[in-house]
């Protein structure tokens, strides 16, 4: 991955979290998956790349992350490989019920808003998009 393609897409993603007055550390879930969105709308390539909301929960009465992840991939041969992302996380305490780690790709569906209306239908994604995190980040990470 080019250093220079990792640092474009970052500032990219924080580009859009300043426009609206946001924080990487201080977001709040609802406005930064509205930021997010329009980034990945704004950075949107063929063929798609990937984008990622996944639910992590840590363990029992371990803390939940959520990811939003918008991929990079490079072509290696046939294959489409990925290299890396931006990542928007957010780590929420944990649940009285350990919940099921989930993951959705925009790949799979036919449109990103398909993918969307996806994402914000799983019962998990609305409530932790009404609730606050313990932590929230944006970053890149290689694969």
């Amino acid at each position: 991955m080019s250093t220079n393609r990792s640092t474009y897409l970052l500032a990219a993603m924080l580009g859009v979290l300043a426009a609206r007055g946001l924080g990487p550390e201080t977001l709040d879930p609802w406005r930064g998956w509205m930021a997010f969105k329009q980034f990945a709308r704004e950075v949107a390539e063929t063929p798609d790349p990937g984008v990622s909301v996944q639910i992590q929960p840590l363990g029992h009465r371990g803390p939940i992350r959520l990811y939003l992840l918008r991929q990079v991939v490079t072509l290696e041969g046939k294959r489409l490989e990925p290299t890396g992302g931006v990542v928007c996380e957010f780590t929420f305490a944990p649940r009285r019920r350990l919940p099921r780690r989930w993951e959705a790709w925009s790949f799979e569906s036919a449109t990103f808003e398909r993918f969307v209306d996806v994402v914000e239908q799983y019962p998990l994604f609305a409530d932790l998009m009404v609730t606050r995190p313990r932590e929230s980040a944006v970053y890149w990470e290689d694969a």
